[in-house]
């Protein structure tokens, strides 16, 4: 299943990308740095709904396993 990542290419700059957890071992290996993606919050949201939106998303890929 492939799922969201994150390679950073500069300090500040970092490109997402949809790869397999073996695609990932791979770059890994090779020595790039790479995250995962769990949430995603947009800029204009305000502070204080950054957790409860992460916790929606979090709830939404819970309930698509069943």
């Amino acid at each position: 299943m492939k799922c969201w990542y994150s390679i950073d290419v500069h300090a500040r700059w970092s490109v997402p990308f949809q790869a397999t957890p073996a695609q990932v071992a791979d770059m890994r290996a090779d020595g790039l740095v790479i995250d995962q993606i769990c949430n995603t919050v947009p800029d204009w949201c305000p502070a204080c709904l950054v957790r409860p939106l992460c916790r929606l998303q979090d709830a939404w890929r819970w309930l698509r396993l069943f």
